[in-house]
């Protein structure tokens, strides 16, 4: 097959911080499965998978939200358009991707995503 299908699960974004061995503002793609999510780092082809029960929230701003959040500057570093980023805050740590308006979306879909049930203590 000369072209690949195109997965409509996926969402196409840039790696922007979290994972050591991808580069900064390097291409990727995320999928949502029942069990994991996935992350493609497409050329070198490498597959990350985390497991849903491990992350404890997915979070969708904007980039001055964002770097305002986690970096402690508005400053933002978009030079055409706007970004939109989604954090995946699990266990060990967190994940930022960003994306443009057209992935916001989905970023938003992820938010709502439940992980398994929750334990509530009072």
């Amino acid at each position: 097959m000369l072209f690949g299908k195109k997965n409509k699960n996926e969402i196409r974004v840039m790696h922007y911080e979290g994972i050591p061995e991808f580069a900064t503002d390097y291409p990727c793609t995320l999928e949502v499965t029942d069990t994991d999510l996935i992350i493609h780092r497409l050329k070198p082809d490498t597959i990350v998978k985390l497991p849903l029960s491990r992350i404890q929230s997915f979070s969708a701003m904007d980039e001055k939200s964002f770097l305002t959040k986690y970096h402690g500057t508005s400053e933002t570093t978009s030079k055409s358009g706007i970004k939109y980023y989604l954090v995946a805050l699990y266990d060990k740590g967190m994940l930022a991707f960003w994306g443009t308006a057209a992935e916001y979306k989905r970023f938003l879909d992820l938010q709502h995503l439940q992980s398994g049930s929750q334990t509530i203590e009072l």
